[in-house]
């Protein structure tokens, strides 16, 4: 009973601060630090995926290869949508929201979409190489996948 007692008090003291002194600013019918929190969870379960993927490439484990490509599909697509208007935070370059979906440059080169767009389809690759149980096809669509993360990363995080 003192145990519970003490965690409780311990949970309180760890919120009182934040509930306190914490201001979030509301986009539509999300805070801020939700918007940014839910991205950065994405990013973090996309780098585990790829990171169990990565490890799998010089086996012949396609299945779970395929089944772990389907979450990363999925996380990749949701990631897309992970940047409304207005949620604009620290580590994100301006240039996301600047070059989302600019009227001057029909084709999105270089655009944050863009990026996003080949992201998924580097991932798509993955999925039927996998499929095909083509090893040597798998470890050039997982290598593009990286390659388009260092990429995107370089030009648009702070």
């Amino acid at each position: 009973m003192v145990t519970q007692f003490k965690i409780f008090l311990l949970i309180i003291a760890l919120l009182s601060p934040t509930v306190i002194f914490g201001h979030t600013v509301t986009l539509e019918d999300k805070s801020l630090e939700e918007i940014v929190n839910n991205r950065m969870a994405l990013m973090q379960k996309i780098k585990s995926i790829s990171s169990q993927i990565s490890k799998l490439l010089q086996s012949d484990d396609y299945n779970t290869i395929i089944e772990l490509n389907n979450t990363l599909l999925n996380s990749a697509k949701e990631f897309k949508e992970a940047f409304p208007e207005g949620s604009q935070y620290k580590t994100a370059s301006e240039a996301i929201w600047l070059t989302k979906d600019e009227p001057d440059n029909p084709d999105k080169v270089d655009t944050f979409l863009e990026f996003n767009n080949k992201f998924v389809s580097d991932i798509e690759m993955i999925s039927l190489s996998a499929e095909l149980e083509d090893n040597q096809m798998l470890n050039d669509a997982f290598k593009q996948m990286a390659a388009n993360c260092g990429a995107c990363h370089k030009k648009f995080r702070n």
